[in-house]
């Protein structure tokens, strides 16, 4: 992506997100620093063969105004204090600012999708695609903050709140190529479904971090604040059953490394039920897709092998479930 595009991009994000009324600060504050504009950048490589750059530019905003506005949600009902290095929204202005800042962000994404210019066949399309997004993240979100450790069907349900949530924003993109090409509902639909499962991949690498990096796992925050995450639905599977997944994770290190294998596996599958999706896009979005998987997803995958010591066991598939 250029320069110019990345300028382009970002001016059309501030001029949407920014024209917010009593919440012109706050928006103001929270876009002053920008994210790796994963679903621009997405949105763009996936769509340009249907769409003239200049329309795709606030297309691609769109994308990223509704990202941004799942953030602002998400740090009001997960208590996050610092994003990108500075206060919260609701830190610096209180809940109140930041949900109505949420809910203003999402406006603009659909004010900046209808200004777009984009072919007037395609409109409808688009805002479609974006409302049942929005939908179902909204949908993972609540299923987040209601999950337990303890939920019988644990593995089900974070795989469902994966592709809800995160797996829902990352489709967008997709959903918007295929709509641009004049796909049918067929089309459109494998587009959901090929996102949703990159989704779930990035969501599990995202929650293997900690097992990854330096320090300690014991002062982790997934840890003090008892974050189901990848590497806890795989420790309830290997553990059966344990009463604290999250301190059994921390004090037991054969625990931890057959958990981060079991998540990497489950990232392939992912990655995989990503690519048959893929098979019934466009070939240039099919192509993108599998740029993505390598660049995003293989590339980042930790490769070390594990100490032949440890037991391999059996594994539950992530994907063995419907993808609803």
């Amino acid at each position: 992506m250029s320069n110019d595009f990345k300028a382009q991009l970002e001016a059309t994000i501030r001029k949407f997100g920014d024209d917010a009324g009593t919440v012109r600060g706050a928006a103001a504050h929270h876009l002053s620093r920008c994210g790796k504009r994963t679903r621009a950048k997405f949105t763009f490589t996936a769509a340009k063969n249907f769409e003239h750059p200049d329309v795709l530019i606030k297309i691609a905003a769109a994308s990223e105004l509704i990202h941004e506005a799942s953030i602002v949600h998400d740090d009001v009902q997960d208590r996050t204090p610092v994003r990108r290095g500075q206060p919260t929204v609701w830190k610096k202005y209180g809940s109140n600012t930041a949900l109505l800042l949420g809910d203003h962000l999402i406006a603009a994404a659909f004010r900046c999708l209808a200004a777009s210019g984009c072919r007037h066949e395609a409109i409808s399309g688009l805002v479609q695609v974006m409302a049942v997004a929005v939908s179902r993240a909204s949908s993972g979100q609540l299923q987040q903050l209601k999950l337990h450790s303890s939920g019988a069907a644990l593995c089900n349900q974070y795989q469902a709140i994966a592709r809800h949530k995160t797996g829902s924003l990352l489709a967008l993109p997709l959903q918007f190529a295929a709509v641009l090409a004049a796909g049918d509902e067929r089309m459109i639909n494998a587009a959901q479904r090929c996102g949703e499962q990159l989704g779930l991949a990035y969501q599990i690498l995202n929650d293997l971090e900690p097992l990854l990096l330096g320090g300690s796992y014991a002062e982790h925050e997934d840890i003090v604040d008892r974050v189901v995450t990848a590497p806890v639905v795989a420790a309830k599977q290997l553990s059966g059953e344990e009463k604290d997944l999250f301190l059994a994770l921390v004090e037991r290190r054969k625990l931890r490394e057959l958990a981060r294998q079991h998540c990497i596996a489950w990232a392939e599958d992912a990655a995989d039920a990503a690519r048959n999706y893929a098979a019934w896009l466009p070939t240039p979005v099919e192509m993108v897709v599998r740029d993505f998987i390598a660049d995003h997803i293989i590339q980042p995958l930790p490769c070390e092998p594990l100490p032949k010591r440890l037991p391999t066991g059996p594994r539950t598939p992530l994907l063995a479930t419907a993808n609803n």
